[in-house]
C-alpha cells in the first residue's frame, strides 16, 4: 500500500509541479569541495564554470530523461550522457549536484520508456567528460531498518519520489525521498536513513519524512534544510559531515505554514523563506546566523513566495532582490533594502505559447542572469515545445539575452556550473 501511493504521489507531483520542483546564485544546494578544498584553477569541458546544465525530466511514459549543455559560446548541445555513454542516465530525473570533479545524477528511474532501462537512481559521471564512472540502481539504495520500525525486513527500499541531493564529498553524498534525509557512503555503497529527519506513523508501520529539502544549503561540513508539516512544526535542521542524526534544530513555529527555500546570505548567514498555502499572501523570511543557530533579523511580507510542488525553491536571489514565480508566467521580485514588490517580467511577452513553468526561477548571480523554464503542453506522456529563457536582471527593466527554443524536454532544475565553485 505505502509503494501504491508512492506512485499515486509521484504522479500527482509531476503534474502539479509542471503546473504551478544555492547560495548566491539562486537558493538551492551548494556543496563545499571537501571541506574548503579550492577547485582547480581552470575546468574544462562541461566543468567550464561559464556552461550551464539543463536536467531534462523528459515526459516520463514516453521518454528517459536527458542532460543539456549550454556552453559559454551560447551553444546548447542536447543529450550530453547519451552521447558520451550511449545509454539513458535514467527515467524522471529530479536533482543533480557537482563535488570534487564529479556529477551526482539523481532519478526516480521507474520507467522504461520504448523499452529503454536508465542506468540507476543515482549516476556518478566525470564533470569534465561526463563519462559514467559509478552507478547505483534501486536494489543497490537499500537502507537499515531504524529502531522503531514495525517492518518486518532488516533492509528496507527507498520510496520516490526522490527529491534533492547534496554532495559534501564522496562519503557525505545526502539525499531525500518520501520518508527522510539519507548519507549515502559512495565509496562502499552503505546508506543510512538520518534520524531526526523522519518520523513513525501509523504507530510504526509507515516511516513518514519530516524535512523539506527544496534549497538545501552547505556551510562547511554543515547541511541545512527546513522541516515541518504534520509530524513536526516548522523548523531549520542541521546535519553534519560523518553523522547519521540532525546535529541542531531552530524552532520556526511562528511561521508560515511551509518552507519555500534557503539561500546563503553571507559567510555564516542564511535566509529561509517560509509561506502560506498557494494563493496566500503570507510570507515570511527569516535571518539566521548559522554559528549560533538564531534568528538575528525576520520580515513579514505580503506575497506568495511558494515553490508550489516543484524541486526548485519557490525564491531565487540575485543582488539586492529575491525573485519569485509561485507557479505563474509572471516573475516579480522583492527588494531586501525596501521590502518592495513589483511584477518584473511577464514571460507570454516573449514565449507567447507558453503554458507551464517546468521549474521555478533559477539565478546565476555572478552573472545577473534568471533564467525561466516553461513549455506549452504538460503531460507525463506528452513531448512538448518549450523555452528557456535568459534575462539580464542588472537593472531596473529586464533585458532578455537568450530565448532557448527546446533545449531540453521538461528541464526540472538548471544549474549555472558556477554555482559549484
Amino acid at each position: 500500500m505505502k509503494h501504491e501511493l508512492s506512485i499515486m504521489k509521484q504522479i500527482w507531483l509531476w503534474g502539479a509541479a509542471l503546473i504551478a520542483s544555492a547560495l548566491l546564485y539562486g537558493c538551492s544546494s551548494d556543496t563545499d569541495n571537501d571541506g574548503g578544498t579550492p577547485p582547480p584553477a581552470h575546468q574544462e569541458g562541461y566543468a567550464d564554470p561559464d556552461g550551464v546544465i539543463l536536467l531534462n525530466q523528459g515526459a516520463r511514459t514516453s521518454e528517459n530523461s536527458t542532460i543539456s549543455y549550454l556552453a559559454p559560446d551560447g551553444t546548447i548541445e542536447k543529450d550530453v550522457y547519451r552521447t558520451v555513454n550511449g545509454s539513458a542516465f535514467g527515467n524522471e530525473a529530479m536533482d543533480l549536484d557537482m563535488c570534487n570533479g564529479k556529477i551526482y545524477i539523481m532519478s526516480n528511474n521507474l520507467f522504461q520508456p520504448n523499452s529503454e532501462a536508465g542506468d540507476g537512481c543515482l549516476v556518478v559521471v566525470d564533470a569534465e567528460t561526463f563519462r559514467r564512472e559509478k552507478v547505483f540502481t534501486a536494489d543497490d539504495l537499500v537502507f537499515p531498518r531504524p529502531e522503531g520500525s514495525l517492518d518486518k525486513d532488516e533492509m528496507l527500499p527507498l520510496m520516490t519520489p526522490l527529491e534533492n541531493i547534496a554532495v559534501m564529498d564522496e562519503h557525505n553524498i545526502f539525499f531525500s525521498d518520501s520518508q527522510g534525509l539519507f548519507r549515502l557512503d559512495g565509496t562502499t555503497g552503505e546508506l543510512n536513513i538520518v534520524k531526526g529527519s523522519y518520523a513513525f506513523g501509523n504507530q510504526g508501520a509507515t516511516i513518514e519524512t519530516v524535512i523539506d529539502t527544496r534549497g538545501m544549503a552547505v556551510i562547511g561540513d554543515k547541511l541545512y534544510c527546513c522541516g515541518g508539516g504534520f509530524w513536526i512544526t516548522p523548523c531549520l535542521l542541521e546535519f553534519s559531515k560523518g553523522s547519521n542524526e540532525v546535529s541542531r534544530t531552530l524552532d520556526l513555529s511562528h511561521a508560515s505554514d511551509f518552507s519555500s527555500g534557503i539561500c546563503q546570505t553571507g559567510e555564516h548567514e542564511i535566509l529561509v523563506a517560509t509561506c502560506g498555502r498557494s494563493g496566500d499572501k503570507k510570507s515570511v523570511l527569516f535571518f539566521i546566523d548559522t554559528r549560533t543557530m538564531t534568528i538575528t533579523r525576520e520580515k513579514q511580507v505580503n506575497a506568495d513566495i511558494s515553490a508550489e510542488f516543484m524541486n526548485t525553491p519557490g525564491i531565487a536571489l540575485c543582488g539586492d532582490y529575491i525573485y519569485y514565480a509561485a507557479g505563474t508566467l509572471t516573475v516579480s521580485r522583492m527588494s531586501l533594502k525596501t521590502w518592495q514588490t513589483e511584477e518584473y517580467i511577464h514571460v507570454k511577452e516573449d514565449a507567447p505559447n507558453a503554458n507551464y513553468l517546468t521549474c521555478n526561477v533559477i539565478a546565476d548571480a555572478k552573472k545577473n542572469l534568471l533564467y525561466v523554464s516553461v513549455s506549452n503542453e504538460l503531460g507525463e506522456s506528452i513531448v512538448s515545445d518549450g523555452n528557456v529563457l535568459v534575462y539580464d536582471c542588472s537593472s531596473d527593466e529586464p533585458r532578455l539575452v537568450n530565448n532557448l527554443v527546446n533545449p531540453g524536454s521538461y528541464p526540472v532544475n538548471i544549474y549555472p556550473v558556477s554555482r559549484f565553485y
